[in-house]
């Protein structure tokens, strides 16, 4: 694959087979065995984003069957896109009601000399060189095939389809209760791959059906290691040499996530290689930081400030000049329990209550809560908890 196709780095690093895979060792050595024996259960695969797990599906699925046939087995599906019952009750029965030939392989269809698009000699003509070309072209095609068909027998080749449905979580009850007797019905002529980030949204009778295998997040070594090597590859293509103070800039960013990882290191990349020489800007960890679309220290410094003013005008202010700024909620909620958690101005009650709020924040958000309503709950709580732990040191 070329460095100039346009593809995105996290596709055109994305692992191939499971061997190409990272760190998730147990979850790895059962799926090649799964492999080798052709004994596939129906798949539940859960654990925090960008741990690997709809790569890991995909290169199972490339393991099972040749490349000329994987796609024709295989239906991936979005949950978040298509997560209602009528799905479930069209498209996905539909492909898994499907029947599968008895042999994997695939055979050419002889269809003579028109097949090969020859062009027949209709007036009687001899002649030696076209007779020779006809004679050349169809030993070439015979062999491809016998080289197709043998590639094909390298393959597992098991007799069913597999139906991959991404962030399953956000499906409705409904549907998922639906599929549950899909999965009970087609399930020997098809295979289902639930990939979900919290397997306590799946319901019970769902998950009982599936072997559960937990991704765990990728530690930094492993993390480091893989983006170290992408940085390179990439490097030598576009004459950019990274340093590994902005490759450890890239990996805080990510949070564990290797998608948001390599997303990051495309960006940052994609300005080294656009800066000209003599450029005196240096990229560094507040760059990458402002790249990533992370709040800068100030701007949670600002916010903290106008908790302590004990005002709740001041507050709703601050609050509101963080979401002008377009910042991630989510993120501004992870930095202030930071800060809660390190600041000497709360007791231990005051940040439980804090750490709990914005647990209940986030999972509201996650659902689809406005993001303002839900900073302003949080912080209207910090300033009670503020001035609530003020008055007992005061005392």
């Amino acid at each position: 694959m070329s460095a100039s196709d346009g593809t995105p780095w996290v596709e055109r690093y994305r692992p191939q087979t499971l061997d190409d895979v990272s760190h998730q060792t147990e979850v790895v050595s059962t799926l090649k065995n799964a492999v080798q024996t052709g004994r596939l259960p129906h798949l539940l695969l859960y654990g925090p984003p960008g741990s690997g797990k709809t790569s890991v599906a995909l290169a199972l699925c490339k393991d099972l069957w040749h490349p000329s046939q994987w796609r024709r087995r295989v239906l991936e599906l979005n949950a978040s896109d298509e997560r209602g019952i009528s799905v479930v009750r069209e498209k996905i029965k539909q492909f898994a009601s499907l029947s599968v030939g008895k042999s994997g392989s695939h055979t050419s269809s002889s269809t003579g000399g028109a097949g090969l698009g020859i062009k027949k000699n209709w007036f009687g003509a001899n002649n030696n060189k076209n007779n020779n070309n006809i004679t050349s072209t169809t030993t070439t095609t015979k062999q491809t095939t016998m080289d197709d068909n043998y590639d094909v027998k390298k393959y597992p080749n098991p007799p069913f389809k597999v139906i991959i449905l991404d962030e399953a979580d956000t499906v409705t009850k409904d549907a998922q209760a639906a599929l549950r007797r899909i999965i009970e019905a087609h399930s020997r002529i098809t295979r289902f791959i639930l990939i979900c980030n919290y397997v306590t949204r799946i319901i019970e009778p769902l998950a009982s059906r599936c072997a559960k295998f937990r991704f765990q997040a990728l530690p930094p070594a492993t993390m480091k290691e893989r983006v170290t090597a992408i940085a390179q590859a990439e490097g030598r293509k576009n004459n950019v040499v990274m340093k590994e103070n902005q490759i450890d800039a890239v990996l805080a960013v990510s949070g564990g996530d290797m998608r948001r990882a390599v997303t990051s290191l495309q960006s940052v990349q994609a300005l080294l290689a656009g800066q000209k020489k003599g450029d005196t800007n240096i990229i560094d960890e507040a760059v990458i930081n402002e790249l990533a679309g992370l709040p800068p220290d100030h701007v949670i410094d600002t916010l903290y400030k106008s908790l302590l003013s004990n005002r709740f005008d001041t507050m709703r202010s601050a609050v509101q000049n963080v979401i002008a700024d377009g910042y991630s909620v989510q993120t501004v909620l992870q930095k202030l329990l930071d800060k809660f958690i390190e600041s000497d101005d709360l007791d231990e009650l005051g940040r439980a209550k804090l750490a709990i709020r914005i647990a209940e924040a986030e999972d509201r958000m996650n659902d689809g809560a406005d993001e303002y309503l839900q900073l302003v709950t949080v912080c209207g709580l910090a300033l009670k908890c503020l001035y609530d732990a003020g008055k007992k040191m005061k005392q």
